[in-house]
């Protein structure tokens, strides 16, 4: 845990002025300091000078001591501390090699690859699958942080303080201004927020869009902030009237036997569907992904009653392997399954 030094600086103390009643007592003069470092203490190390040498100091200590014995019990708050001593011996002298030689860049494809299981913890309503999912991401998010820190460059504890205050400044009618009327002025006040932030500023409206997503989310979000700027159907049915026209393009594209021609058609019906999914408050990335676990649990099925019997997958005619199917989706219509 991090230690800080906390001088006598008053000015710096919520609640905290210089006593102009001379009747007042030490106790109710330094009381607002003394609750401002039991509030620090409770996540941070910390040394307090007071000015007024041993005296003073052990009446703030005695102050200290019975504030703390009439405070409730309560549990430490979120600390990263553990994780972040445990990476710090990994990466270490005497650490693991592995650990030791990853970069920023090396660690892109274990990032995505922890993020999406984490993605099929939920779809799987696996609460103790979500939860260890959760620490490996935080274990990405640690290792890039170590791997700063040992640059010079920022620390764990700078990501977390970045991202508090990127939160209370993106949300001033929670932390200080009066509360927005409605939902839909919360979201345009963001946008507007955003947009003050330096890492924000872009050259072109959709180079906010992070290259790399995969693309079905990449046509979601491209769409979505042109549609910010009114480059958007009136109507939902006028996206289905597009889906309809993208669709027989399609169709004529596979007629005309053009890999090219059929390859970027097929292109245009996803985009023009991810524009739907986005109309439907759906995000296509994440329905694709369900159907994947579904598609994976149906056909897992279907193997094992292959496997039960004593006959090769070729033995089996489609109308048989799809009779399995369906009985796996029948499984599934039992009461407490889901899909």
């Amino acid at each position: 845990m991090g230690t800080i030094e906390i001088l006598y600086m008053g000015k710096d103390i919520p609640g905290w002025q210089h006593p102009n009643d001379s009747d007042m007592s030490f106790e109710e003069w330094y009381q607002p300091v003394v609750s401002h470092l039991l509030e620090l203490a409770a996540s941070r190390d910390i040394v307090h000078t007071v000015p007024g040498g041993p005296h003073m100091a052990t009446a703030v200590k005695r102050m200290i001591q019975k504030a703390e014995d009439e405070q409730p019990v309560r549990s430490m708050p979120f600390d990263m501390t553990p994780i972040i001593d445990v990476m710090a011996a990994l990466r270490g002298e005497h650490g693991c090699p592995w650990d030791k030689a990853q970069t920023h860049k090396t660690l892109r494809r274990f990032l995505l690859e922890e993020v999406y299981e984490m993605l099929d913890a939920i779809d799987q309503h696996d609460i103790q699958g979500i939860r260890e999912e959760m620490g490996d991401v935080l274990y990405q998010v640690v290792i890039h942080a170590r791997i700063a820190e040992e640059k010079g460059l920022f620390s764990a504890q700078d990501v977390v303080k970045d991202i508090a205050d990127k939160m209370i400044r993106r949300h001033p009618y929670v932390f200080g201004e009066k509360n927005l009327e409605n939902i839909g002025a919360s979201m345009l006040n963001w946008d507007r927020l955003k947009q003050g932030e330096q890492r924000q500023h872009h050259k072109h409206l959709l180079d906010g869009v992070v290259k790399g997503l995969p693309s079905l989310l990449e046509a979601y979000k491209l769409q979505e902030k042109a549609a910010k700027v009114g480059f958007e159907w009136n109507e939902i049915e006028e996206v289905f009237d597009k889906f309809q026209e993208e669709w027989q393009e399609f169709c004529s594209a596979v007629q005309e036997h053009d890999l090219d021609h059929i390859e970027e058609e097929a292109g245009d019906v996803l985009f023009v569907f991810a524009n739907i999914c986005r109309r439907l408050n759906i995000e296509p990335e994440c329905a694709l992904h369900r159907a994947d676990t579904k598609f994976r649990r149906r056909f897992s099925h279907v193997e094992e009653r292959v496997q039960s019997s004593s006959r090769s997958w070729n033995e089996f005619t489609l109308d048989e392997l799809d009779s399995f199917w369906n009985e796996a989706k029948r499984l599934e219509r039992k009461p407490g399954k889901t899909d």
